[in-house]
């Protein structure tokens, strides 16, 4: 329902006393969401969750959301991510650079794309 954008600002949501709240970490996200609730609304008249149709009559009868400044807490676990990189370039080009401090910072950075080459093979 949410843009992703939105989706990113959405802390958690929960039912209590028949209304159902979305706690939101930033304010455009809560402006978002008012200025689409109505379309929320009806969305979920036509596609009631199944936790819903088992009751037989909606969880909630009222729909609001607010801000929260307190951290968001992350359930998942974070696992390790290994981002390999790899070098595009052989180092195999040419410099056409006239000004010597910048030639050789240059030079200095083909070198290390070079030996990056050579230590993948």
């Amino acid at each position: 329902m949410f843009t992703p954008p939105v989706q990113k600002m959405i802390n958690f949501a929960y039912i209590k006393n028949r209304t159902l709240f979305f706690v939101f970490n930033h304010p455009i996200g809560k402006q978002e969401f008012d200025n689409n609730i109505q379309s929320i609304k009806s969305a979920l008249k036509f596609h009631m969750p199944l936790e819903c149709e088992e009751c037989g009559a909606p969880l909630f009868d009222e729909i609001k959301a607010f801000v929260t400044h307190t951290p968001k807490k992350n359930i998942q676990e974070y696992k390790e991510i290994k981002h390999v990189y790899q070098e595009r370039s052989s180092g195999n080009f040419e410099i056409n650079v006239h000004d010597e401090k910048l030639n050789s910072l240059i030079r200095s950075i083909q070198e290390i794309i070079k030996k990056a080459n050579k230590n993948e093979s």
